[in-house]
């Protein structure tokens, strides 16, 4: 994982430095979904294969998120599978 520093400049714009976008492999034109969660600016890369489960995923987190709020949990076991996680979840 490659860390570097970089600051926003008076027009919002951000940059992301090159070693980053060299070791994310990010070329020009490369289009992000951009999120705020509590002051964290999050950036994911939209590719069109994997955009339809990024947003199935990511509606999943804001209902667990809300069940959660809500008082409704399911104890899941580290060794479990992720399929077996999967179907706690689902069913």
């Amino acid at each position: 994982m490659e860390v570097a520093l970089t600051k926003m400049s008076q027009n919002g714009q951000v940059v992301i430095p090159s070693e980053v976008r060299r070791d994310a492999g990010i070329k020009p034109s490369t289009q992000f979904l951009v999120f705020n969660e509590d002051g964290n600016i999050l950036l994911k890369q939209i590719k069109k294969e994997s955009l339809k489960n990024d947003m199935i995923l990511i509606d999943k987190i804001k209902r667990s998120e809300d069940e959660i709020k809500g008082g409704k949990f399911i104890k899941a076991d580290t060794k479990m599978s992720d399929e077996e996680i999967d179907d706690l979840l689902i069913g």
